[in-house]
């Protein structure tokens, strides 16, 4: 036995690298299996949101930080064609409330990042932290379960093989995960998979062909004529970031391509040079990717559970593939701290899939929709966006695509089974944050369970109080926005947009008190003079033992 250990971390990208640091946070003991011994080489995720960046600052810390790369995003426009690019018919753009732009008081809503630079981040963080055991160039033979869970680990240079064990064993081993396949967990198929030229180039800015020079963000191109819809992204701003003269460029495949003739240098040239000046580029990497959107129905057997691609997989319209693995996977790291310290009842495990399935499954949904926007290219479609470009791209405001990440709320009853829901509409409610910043739902905070109050929420504030801190919710109050928006002590009023009042009063019918769970599962709905039940029945959620 080479070691015991409180949890096994099978793959060590960015979402294992992220798990381990996590945890050791928390004063969990972590082992860190990996066959690579160096980061990936190439670029393949290259957003990451305001929660995401948060949470990666907090744990690299601040000289490493200081090294990051990153620009924030500004926008992402929806064209027909290359010379449109200043006539979106769509636009996916957060919001500006009393001035300030929605979910941007820390970072952008999308972040342009190289990914290689910060897997080599985490990894230089990991070195630092007494409580993880990484085992690089390392591969996992075979699981089994007895009272722990045993890997029986090959180190792939000598081919020397040895066992170790865990209370806790996560697989962040990617789409075709052995630990998803060792739980016995099925695959669910939300949309057919798509193929993709992926280019990612290294070219000066003077580059940029006349028309292209647009801020930091990109742009989705149908191209109905030339039948290569395309996505075009500038990862450098005018006045943003440090990540410079990176472009990340995305090619449909047509039926007849040939892969290897289409990646030759001079396709690529050829595929990009409406954009940018062939003769100053540098190819950094071309690859042929297969874009799937697949969710697992199994998240947890016996204290072995899968995070990120091994658990879902989205195509990239929407930027959130990295994104949902890292909210899911702080929503399971905090679960399963609970229950390790004894403060928590081990069924507490499976409120994991229970919360992050119905949010995980509408951002798939949601990125396949936009995805359709961009590859249908049918006589009927494009007769719809041409209509839709004349009147409001070209001639008027285009369409707000900025996409919605609440999904329809979930109502769950005690016979929830993960991954089947009721859905019910649910508005998308704003408000201010103590720093004076306008927040929405759609920002994740993935142990932030929330109590709406419809009318005055000092009652229910009261009786939170005595809620543990490590597991007190967030009360909010709603209105329609006529109070400005202000906190009431340690209370936030929401900034409600005036058009979801009719849905308002359909979520709470009649009660005074609605409370969610983190990926917007709603859990109950209470009257005015049933606070105390209202806590009882959360604080039943986490089987706490004091």
């Amino acid at each position: 036995m080479k070691g015991e250990y409180d949890v096994v971390i099978i793959g060590g990208g960015p979402i294992g690298s992220i798990a381990s640091l996590l945890l050791e946070a928390k004063g969990l003991s972590v082992a860190l299996i990996e066959r690579n011994t160096v980061p990936y080489p190439f670029p393949r995720a290259i957003a990451l949101n305001g929660f995401s960046m948060g949470l990666v600052k907090d744990l690299i810390g601040p000289e490493l930080w200081s090294e990051f790369e990153f620009t924030p995003g500004i926008h992402v426009g929806y064209v027909l064609n290359k010379d449109k690019m200043d006539e979106p018919f769509g636009l996916m753009q957060p919001p500006v409330i009393e001035g300030k732009i929605l979910d941007n008081d820390s970072f952008g809503f999308l972040n342009w990042f190289n990914q290689p630079q910060l897997e080599g981040l985490l990894r230089r963080s990991i070195e630092d932290r007494d409580g993880i055991t990484t085992l690089y160039g390392h591969e996992a033979l075979v699981l089994w379960e007895d009272d722990l869970n045993f890997v029986r680990v090959q180190e792939l240079s000598t081919g020397e093989s040895f066992d170790i064990s865990g209370k806790y064993l996560l697989g962040a081993d990617g789409g075709g995960s052995f630990v998803r396949k060792q739980m016995g967990a099925d695959l669910k198929s939300l949309g057919k998979s798509i193929h993709f030229l992926i280019v990612d180039i290294k070219a000066p800015r003077s580059a940029l062909q006349p028309g292209m020079d647009f801020d930091a963000g990109g742009h989705q191109i149908i191209d109905p004529q030339g039948k290569r819809p395309t996505t075009f992204i500038i990862c450098e701003g005018k006045s943003h970031g440090t990540y410079k003269e990176t472009f990340r460029f995305e090619f449909a495949l047509k039926k007849g391509d040939d892969y290897t003739t289409i990646q030759s240098p001079e396709s690529i040239k050829h595929l990009v040079g409406p954009y940018l000046n062939p003769d100053d580029v540098e190819i950094v990497r071309s690859t042929i990717y297969k874009f799937n959107s697949l969710i697992s129905q199994d998240w947890r057997v016996n204290n072995m559970f899968t995070i990120g691609d091994a658990t879902h997989q989205t195509s990239p319209f929407q930027g959130q593939g990295l994104n949902m693995g890292i909210r899911n996977t702080s929503n399971l790291v905090e679960k399963i701290n609970l229950v390790h310290s004894g403060l928590s009842n081990d069924i507490l495990l499976d409120s994991y899939q229970v919360e992050c399935y119905p949010d995980s499954e509408a951002i798939i949904k949601q990125s396949l929709f936009l995805g359709g926007m961009l590859f249908n290219i049918k006589p009927h479609i494009n007769l719809l966006r041409a209509i839709i470009h004349t009147f409001n791209g070209k001639k008027g405001k285009p369409i707000d695509l900025f996409p919605e990440f609440v999904p329809d709320t979930v109502t769950v009853d005690n016979g929830f089974k993960p991954g089947k829901a009721n859905q019910k509409g649910y508005p998308m409610y704003n408000y201010i944050n103590e720093e004076g910043y306008p927040r929405s739902l759609r920002t994740y905070h993935p142990t932030e369970y929330r109590i709406f109050c419809k009318e005055d929420g000092s009652t229910v504030a009261e009786a939170v109080k005595r809620v543990p801190e490590i597991v007190s919710p967030m009360v909010i109050e709603l209105s329609d926005g006529s109070d400005g928006g202000s906190t009431a002590g340690s209370r936030l009023v929401s900034a409600q947009r005036k058009e979801d009042l009719d849905k308002h009063n359909k979520l709470f019918k009649g009660a005074s008190y609605v409370l969610m769970a983190p990926g917007y599962t709603m859990l109950g709905t209470y009257k005015r003079g049933q606070e105390e039940k209202l806590v009882s029945d959360y604080l039943s959620r986490f089987k706490l033992s004091q």
